[in-house]
């Protein structure tokens, strides 16, 4: 039995389960492409071959991807409304990435762009609100609001 359950990430950082017990990932690109997966076991997903959507046979494309200034992803969450939802570091954001009654990926939503600043983490409450996390105050002097604990309703209102 092999030891390995998954491989070809480059720097995952964050994961989060469905209802369903699906595993997603956001994870860094080196200079092109963040990303968004779905894990299953067994699967390779390119790195350091591939980055990004690359249709190349043995290697799993992701989901989704975003140029590294849109995104730069930190930790991941399923929302209660089934959507993954992704805190955006460098891009400033909120990604919403919804999916249909088949499991498909619909049109991701960029949320609350530049509104807080670097989010660091993302999290569903127990009661189904997002607990978002920013991360401002990573070199210097912090200043008031810097870091802050935010909770959303969903829908998240722009």
């Amino acid at each position: 039995m092999s030891r390995v359950w998954r491989l070809g990430h480059r720097n995952v950082q964050g994961m989060a389960w469905d209802k369903a017990g699906i595993m997603y990932a956001s994870e860094f690109g080196q200079d092109t492409w963040d990303e968004l997966n779905r894990i299953e076991p067994g699967r390779d997903y390119g790195w350091p071959v591939v980055e990004g959507i690359a249709h190349r046979a043995g290697f799993v494309d992701p989901i989704e991807q975003w140029p590294t200034d849109d995104s730069s992803p930190s930790g991941i969450a399923v929302g209660a409304d089934g959507a993954v939802y992704m805190a955006a570091l460098r891009g400033e954001s909120l990604w919403r990435v919804p999916f249909d009654s088949r499991g498909e990926a619909g049109t991701p939503q960029r949320l609350l762009q530049q509104r807080y600043g670097r989010l660091r983490t993302v999290m569903t409450a127990p009661d189904g609100r997002l607990w978002l996390i920013t991360s401002n105050t990573f070199r210097g002097a912090p200043r008031p609001g810097d870091d802050r604990i935010l909770a959303l309703r969903l829908p998240v209102q722009e």
